[in-house]
C-alpha cells in the first residue's frame, strides 16, 4: 500500500512538472505570436510560402496581391527587402493616408518615394568617391526641387478657380489739311487707349500632376540608372483609398511605371478594390494586361490544406522559440479543425483566437474543445466588427444591412450556419452579388464550395457559404445545424452542406430596396 502511495505521489509530481514545463513553453509561443501578430520593421516571424509567392513577387512586372485582412500580405511584401537582389524596395502604407483627400494622397506618396530615393542615393557612395558623390547630389538636387513643388501644391484645394487680368492697348495718329487743300500738317501727338479684361480658369490639381508625369519619370530613370537597380514600389493596404478614387490612383502610378525600371507591388482586398474604369477612355490597371495578380487567401474549399498550413505555422514558431510543444495534446477531438474553421483561413484570425485559447490553457483549462473555440470566437466578434467598419469605409452601413438580413434569415430563423446561393440567379442581382463577395472578403462569411448542387438536386448550381462562427447565437446552440467544410456521409457525399437553406434573393432585394438607402455598393470584377 505504501509503495502504491509513493508511486501515485511520483506520478503526481511528474504530471505537475510536465504541466509546468508545457505552460512555460506555451507562454514562449504566445509571447512570440503577440509580438509578431502585426507586421512592423521589427517583426521576426517569417512568411511561410508553400505556394511560391515570394519567387513570383520578385519578377520585374506590376503585380497586385489580393488577400483578406490578416492573410499575410504585408509579411509577404516585407520579405521582398531581404529576397530581392539588385533592387531598391520602397514601401508606402496607404493606411496612413486614408483620411487624405484625392489627389493629395498621390502627392503624399510621391513625397515618400522621393525621400526614400534620396536616402538610397546618399547611402550609395563613400565619402571619398567624389565623382560618384557629385552625380548623386545632382539627382538629389533635382528630386528636392520637385519635392518643393509638390509640397507647395498640398496647400491648394483639389480644384480651384484662378483669375487672370489681361491688358490690351492701341495707338493712333493722324494728318490734318486746310479746308482749301493747299497745305497739310502732321499731328505730332499720339493717343493711346488701354482696356483690361479678366478671365477665370478652372485649375485641377490631378491634371497638373498628370502633365508633370514626364518630369517625374525622368527623375525615376536618372535615379535607377545611377543606382543600377530596379525599383519596386510597394503600395500596401491599397483598399484604404476611396473605391471611387482607386482607378485614378492606380492609373497615375501605372503611367509612371511604363518604360521605366519602376515596378508596382500593390496589396489589397479583392472586392474592396476597383483598379480600372472604362468609359470614353480607359483609366487604371487591368489585371492580366497591365499587371498580374497573386491570391494569398486560403479558403474553406480545400479545408485539409488549410489545416495543414495552420499546423505548419505553429510548428514553425516552435522552432523559432526553441520549444517542442505537441499541439495534438492541447486540443480535444476536432478542436484544432474547428479553430481553423473559426479563422476562416486567415492566419491573423487564427493567431488571435489561439492567443486567447492558449492563455485559457495556462489558466487551468484542460484542453481546447469545439465549444471553447466557439465561445472564444463570439468573444472576439466585437474586434472583427470593428475591423469590418474600418475596412468597409463609406460602404459600411450598406453592408451591415445585408449582413443583418442574412444573419436573421439563416441563423435566427432557419437555425443553420450555412446557406446556398444560386450561381445563375445571383448574377441578376449585382448589388447582392457584390455584397456577398465583400462580406467574404471582410471575414464575416466564408466560401465553402463555389460549385455544388442542392440536396435534393434541382438542376441548379450553387455556391455554399458558412456564416462566421463569431455570429453564432451562443457557444452551444440548441436545435442548430452546424455544417463543417468537407463533412461527408458514409458514401462520401457532402449532403449536409447541400441541404443548407437557400438564400431568398428576391426577399433580400425587397428588404434592401425598402430601406431606400442613399448609397449603393460600387461593383468590382
Amino acid at each position: 500500500m505504501q509503495v502504491l502511495l509513493i508511486y501515485y505521489h511520483i506520478v503526481y509530481i511528474l504530471a505537475g512538472s510536465n504541466f509546468k514545463n508545457m505552460t512555460q513553453d506555451l507562454n514562449k509561443v504566445l509571447r512570440y505570436i503577440e509580438e509578431n501578430i502585426r507586421v512592423t520593421d521589427q517583426t521576426t516571424i517569417e512568411y511561410l510560402d508553400p505556394k511560391g509567392h515570394v519567387e513570383r513577387l520578385l519578377s520585374k512586372q506590376n503585380q497586385v496581391i489580393f488577400g483578406r485582412r490578416g492573410s499575410g500580405k504585408s509579411l509577404l511584401l516585407k520579405s521582398l527587402k531581404t529576397s530581392a537582389t539588385n533592387t531598391e524596395v520602397m514601401t508606402v502604407n496607404l493606411d496612413d493616408f486614408k483620411d487624405i483627400s484625392f489627389p493629395n494622397s498621390i502627392i503624399q506618396v510621391l513625397r515618400l518615394v522621393i525621400k526614400q530615393l534620396n536616402k538610397s542615393l546618399i547611402e550609395s557612395y563613400k565619402w571619398w568617391e567624389l565623382v560618384k558623390r557629385q552625380k548623386a547630389q545632382n539627382i538629389i538636387k533635382d528630386l528636392n526641387k520637385y519635392l518643393t513643388k509638390l509640397e507647395a501644391r498640398l496647400a491648394n484645394p483639389d480644384q480651384y478657380d484662378e483669375s487672370t487680368r489681361v491688358k490690351s492697348g492701341s495707338k493712333f495718329s493722324g494728318e490734318a489739311s486746310s479746308g482749301y487743300g493747299k497745305s497739310t500738317a502732321k499731328i505730332g501727338s499720339e493717343i493711346q487707349e488701354e482696356s483690361e479684361s479678366s478671365k477665370t480658369l478652372r485649375i485641377d490639381k490631378l491634371n497638373i500632376l498628370r502633365n508633370e508625369l514626364t518630369e517625374f519619370k525622368e527623375l525615376i530613370q536618372k535615379a535607377s540608372e545611377y543606382l543600377d537597380k530596379d525599383l519596386f514600389l510597394i503600395l500596401d493596404d491599397f483598399y484604404f483609398i476611396r473605391k471611387s478614387d482607386q482607378p485614378y490612383f492606380a492609373d497615375f502610378f501605372h503611367r509612371i511605371s511604363k518604360n521605366t525600371r519602376l515596378y508596382l507591388k500593390i496589396a489589397s482586398i479583392k472586392h474592396r478594390t476597383s483598379l480600372y474604369v472604362q468609359s470614353d477612355t480607359y483609366i487604371g490597371m487591368e489585371i492580366g494586361h497591365d499587371g498580374q495578380s497573386l491570391n494569398l487567401d486560403y479558403s474553406l474549399e480545400n479545408f485539409n490544406a488549410l489545416v495543414s498550413f495552420m499546423k505548419e505555422l505553429l510548428y514553425n514558431i516552435n522552432k523559432k522559440v526553441k520549444v517542442e510543444i505537441d499541439y495534438e495534446k492541447l486540443f480535444s477531438e476536432n478542436g484544432f479543425r474547428f479553430l481553423c474553421l473559426a479563422s476562416g483561413g486567415v492566419p491573423r484570425d487564427f493567431f488571435t483566437l489561439f492567443l486567447t485559447l492558449g492563455n485559457k490553457i495556462i489558466n487551468g483549462q484542460s484542453t481546447i474543445s469545439k465549444p471553447l473555440v466557439i465561445e472564444t470566437s463570439i468573444e472576439n466578434l466585437p474586434n472583427k466588427l470593428e475591423a469590418f467598419k474600418t475596412d468597409s469605409l463609406e460602404e459600411k452601413e450598406v453592408l451591415e444591412h445585408y449582413l443583418q438580413f442574412i444573419r436573421r434569415e439563416i441563423v435566427d430563423k432557419k437555425r443553420w450556419n450555412s446557406f446556398l446561393v444560386s450561381n445563375s440567379d445571383v448574377l441578376q442581382h449585382p448589388q447582392i452579388n457584390q455584397a456577398i463577395k465583400e462580406l467574404v472578403d471582410l471575414r464575416l462569411l466564408h466560401i465553402a464550395n463555389s460549385n455544388t448542387s442542392s440536396a435534393p438536386s434541382d438542376g441548379t448550381r450553387y455556391s455554399a457559404y458558412l456564416i462566421d462562427i463569431g455570429l453564432f447565437p451562443n457557444a452551444n446552440p440548441r436545435n442548430f445545424q452546424q455544417v463543417e467544410p468537407g463533412q461527408k456521409d458514409d458514401e462520401g457525399r457532402e449532403d449536409k452542406l447541400r441541404s443548407s437553406p437557400k438564400l431568398n434573393l428576391e426577399l433580400l432585394n425587397e428588404f434592401i430596396t425598402g430601406l431606400k438607402l442613399s448609397k449603393q455598393l460600387k461593383l468590382t470584377e
